[in-house]
């Protein structure tokens, strides 16, 4: 059986054929603040580097991908990463993820991502700061931008097939650079999500 088949077998759901643009467009006729993810490798290599999110768009529901039928859908939070934004409220955060598409719940919605796994399992905050084609670089910006004295354990999920070709594509970012030349630049991406 093809996979359409067996999915629709399985859920009781029909499978996704559509591609993205598509249905971006019919969702964003009842959704008005649907956005779709965005890469932040791209504005790092590809752009006269004044400003590299390290995230998507804040506060708005997100169309992701479709690997599973299905596409999935998130409510970023107030910095654009896939976490429910109640979590950056918490005196004390457990566990701080970074990673790259594994990390942010590529293809999965909530609670099948990494995030919300172990928020449930742990019982514990959960800040996710993972993003699509993330790679070291990116993912060390985004700790500088984000990390503070509330997080307790900070997981990084490396992935052999992609993270290395992802440093190698962001080697020469003027601006990621920084993030390692001097200990005290920062972008204040928080105070910057109109910008963003």
């Amino acid at each position: 059986k093809n996979k359409a088949k067996i999915f629709e077998e399985q859920t009781g759901l029909k499978f996704e054929h559509r591609n993205k643009i598509l249905v971006f467009n019919e969702l964003k006729k009842t959704k008005q603040n649907l956005t779709s993810t965005l890469v932040p490798k791209h504005f790092a290599v590809n752009s006269d580097e004044n400003l590299v999110p390290l995230g998507g768009l804040s506060n708005s529901e997100t169309l992701h991908c479709n690997e599973n039928g299905y596409f999935s859908i998130f409510d970023s939070d107030r910095y654009g990463f896939n976490n429910p934004d109640y979590e950056w409220k918490k005196n004390e955060i457990e566990f701080l993820l970074v990673g790259d598409s594994f990390t942010m719940g590529e293809c999965v919605n909530r609670p099948h991502d990494f995030g919300s796994v172990l928020r449930k399992l742990s019982d514990k905050p959960v800040l996710n700061l993972g993003y699509s084609s993330n790679g070291p670089m990116l993912q060390f910006a985004a700790l500088r931008e984000y990390l503070d004295n509330r997080v307790k354990n900070i997981l990084w999920f490396y992935f052999e097939d992609n993270d290395l070709q992802d440093l190698s594509e962001t080697l020469d970012s003027k601006i990621l650079n920084k993030y390692l030349k001097d200990k005290n630049f920062n972008q204040s991406l928080k105070s910057k999500q109109k910008e963003i």
